[in-house]
């Protein structure tokens, strides 16, 4: 039988130098990397817990493109969009969504 305190947890199992099975149990939980507008899971940024991501490179953390491991392409579609009508002059910084304008204003501070 399971001890109590076991049963919630994840099981590895190992082999160990006596040729025998070992069970280790742990609570590690493994986290994706969510979009901060829409909250899906992101794309090419791994199913790692936050302490071994952080071990990694920078290039090997996120991709390699404006808002990378921030936001999911259809947000970052919906960013640029409304970065093309405020340069247009078709809408102000004021007409742009709430959720996104701060995105908006970091695209206008690299462009220019």
């Amino acid at each position: 039988m399971v001890d109590r305190h076991n049963r919630v947890k994840r099981r590895k199992f190992r082999k160990t130098p006596g040729a025998r099975t070992a069970m280790h149990c742990t609570n590690e939980k493994k986290e994706f990397s969510e979009c901060a507008i829409t909250g899906m899971r992101l794309h090419g940024t791994g199913n790692q817990s936050k302490s071994k991501l952080r071990k990694n490179s920078k290039t090997s953390r996120r991709p390699s493109v404006k808002f990378g491991g921030m936001l999911s392409s259809s947000a970052r579609k919906l960013v640029w969009e409304n970065y093309a009508l405020v340069l247009a002059g078709k809408r102000t910084m004021e007409e742009v969504p709430a959720g996104i304008r701060h995105f908006v204003k970091d695209a206008t501070m690299v462009k220019e």
